[in-house]
Order: C-alpha cells, then structure tokens, then sequence
C-alpha cells in the first residue's frame, strides 16, 4: 500500500462507497479499536462501515506514512454520529501484507485532566 492507498480508502469510508473500500482490506484483517472486541477477518470489518459504525463526516490528515510493510496516519475527523457534531483527533497504525491493509490500530485523543 502507499500513502495514496491509505487517503482513497479513507475517502472511500468517508463516501460510505464500501465496494472501494473492500478492495483495500486482506482477507485475514484484523482492526484493533478502542473500546470494541477485535475485528477479525474482511468479513468482520465490512460489517462494522456498513452496519455498526455511525459516524459521518470527514478525515482530514497531518500526515501519511507508509514505510515498506508499516504504515501510519493521523488527524482529525470532523463529522456527526446519533449523538450530533463529532470532532476527534485519531492516529493509525498499519501493517501491509500481499499489498493489503493487514493489521490496523486505532487511536482517539481524549483529555486525561
């Protein structure tokens, strides 16, 4: 994958176009996000965009970073879910296997104080 690979897909989830954003995903994925079991397998994530998450809006990056088989991005998503406006700083780690996104991890700021 490269850094144009990582911003298509999010522009894909941000377009709900999950078609486009399967193509990203190896078969044996595996999603670790904060407070959700582990998604395990393509099957599992496609479920997740489509029927589970909520959010809608858009990811805007500070940076893209792919580095062989490993790979990260952070940012800011700003969008809305049931609950109204969201505006979260997130940042991704990845692992690349056969040209896929094969390991994803997610992480969301949250003020401690």
């Amino acid at each position: 994958m490269t850094e144009a690979d990582i911003r298509a897909m999010f522009k894909a989830v941000d377009a709900s176009d999950w078609d486009n954003v399967d193509k990203y995903f190896h078969p044996d994925l595996e999603y670790l996000r904060p407070g959700m079991d582990p998604l395990l397998g393509k099957a599992a994530l496609s479920n997740f965009y489509r029927n589970v998450r909520t959010l809608r809006g858009e990811h805007r990056f500070d940076a893209v970073v792919v580095d062989g088989d490993k790979g990260a991005c952070w940012g800011r998503f700003v969008g809305r879910n049931a609950n109204g406006p969201v505006d979260v700083e997130f940042a991704d780690c990845y692992g690349f296997k056969d040209g896929l996104l094969w390991r994803r991890k997610s992480f969301f700021y949250v003020p401690v104080v």
